[in-house]
């Protein structure tokens, strides 16, 4: 006679801690993003993927010199010397792959990404491709970034749009590597009209560019991914609205449901310099 498996009335329960947590960050709407999302932590040809959270964020369950604190929930107090390569790919195609390099701390201390732009914290966010769909209710700006001193697209030029009455921050959003970007942000409220001026639904914009050829990619089979940090950190440069005279771009008139083009005279590019 064949003995029958008892089973547990309560079953086992393994808690993992998670080790790291990153938070991607859509730039137009300022939530946060998981769906579609592949995140891996590198180090040397190993890889650990992250998990997405119902919270949105991506966590780390599994990094090496740290399985006491993922399971037991006991913090080292010997500082972690592995620094990852982390990669983020998007498999629905709306924001550019990117890559950034940071240690996580198994005594569960916060480190922040790109330790040198203090503001970035571990918020990391995510640029609009190109070829993103846009939506009616986003303003839209596009274009084609070239370098007139070297003649040649302006690769990963980093970008940022201002509102003109206040300079409030509107969006940033990077060039991809022909130096082609597109912009969107969120319609904002309307200006205020002047009393007898026939009502025109309009916006006037600033916009700032930065570019310093960013070099330090990360190559991977195929792919190279842009280092956000390396991003962040390009110099500012001049827009220019007609290269003879070397007159810097002014202030853009954006119309409602119209998208703007920006290019320098009659050219088919917007040159900087």
């Amino acid at each position: 006679m064949i003995a029958m498996p008892i089973l547990a009335t309560e079953p086992d329960v393994v808690t993992r801690m998670a080790l790291g947590a990153l938070r991607f960050i859509d730039p137009i709407t300022g939530h946060s993003v998981t769906e579609g999302l592949s995140v891996l932590a590198r180090i040397g040809n190993k890889k650990f993927p992250a998990t997405p959270s119902n919270r949105g964020v991506h966590l780390f369950h599994q990094l090496p010199g740290m399985s006491d604190t993922s399971f037991r929930g006991e913090p080292t107090d010997v500082p972690l010397e592995y620094e990852f390569n982390i990669e983020v790919r998007d498999t629905l195609r709306r924001y550019f792959s990117t890559s950034f390099k940071t240690k996580f701390d198994p005594r569960l201390k916060a480190l922040p990404v790109c330790p040198e732009l203090a503001t970035l914290g571990k918020k990391i966010p995510l640029y609009t491709t190109p070829w993103r769909m846009p939506r009616n209710d986003w303003a839209t700006i596009r274009g084609t970034l070239w370098v007139l001193t070297a003649d040649k697209p302006a690769a990963w030029a980093l970008l940022r749009v201002y509102r003109a009455v206040d300079n409030k921050f509107l969006v940033e959003g990077v060039a991809d590597k022909d130096g082609i970007f597109m912009l969107m942000f969120l319609w904002p409220k309307p200006e205020p009209q002047v009393i007898g001026v026939p009502y025109d639904l309009h916006w006037k914009i600033n916009i700032e560019a930065f570019y310093d050829a960013p070099a330090t990619q990360i190559p991977d089979g195929e792919n190279i991914l842009p280092a956000l940090c390396s991003i962040l950190q390009q110099k500012k440069v001049t827009l220019l609205a007609n290269i003879v005279s070397n007159v810097e771009l002014n202030t853009q008139k954006m119309i409602s449901e119209q998208t703007l083009l920006l290019k320098t005279d009659e050219q088919n590019v917007l040159y900087l310099k």
